[in-house]
């Protein structure tokens, strides 16, 4: 059994993608790849600044850092209260100078 991990839709749009080469997908698969097509990073891209997003101290040391960094890789937001709306759900306020780093991180890749 592998391990649960938090992918992003540049992941899931590669995986859905090659896989569809070999069969036909379900409805739901299909509506999965044309959500995934919204993603607007490579795999290598959104691994790059999911490692960057990990790496600042005030995600690393949340226990939910892997799914925060993978939700702001697949949203790229480009604007603080973006930003604070993804914190809102950790239940934890992140001041502007905060929101600033992760925001500069994003265009990195826009």
């Amino acid at each position: 059994m592998t391990a649960d991990r938090y992918v992003t839709l540049a992941e899931v749009k590669e995986m859905l993608q090659a896989e569809g080469e070999d069969r036909e997908f379900t409805t739901e698969q299909k509506l999965a790849l044309e959500h995934a097509r919204i993603a607007k990073l490579t795999v290598e891209q959104a691994e790059e600044l999911r490692a960057k997003l990990t790496a600042l101290d005030f995600i690393s040391e949340m226990v939910t850092s892997e799914q925060v960094a993978v939700k702001i890789t697949d949203l790229l937001p480009t604007h603080n209260d973006d930003v604070r709306v993804i914190f809102a759900k950790e239940r934890r306020v992140i001041d502007k100078k905060q929101a600033e780093q992760i925001i500069k991180l994003v265009n990195e890749y826009l």
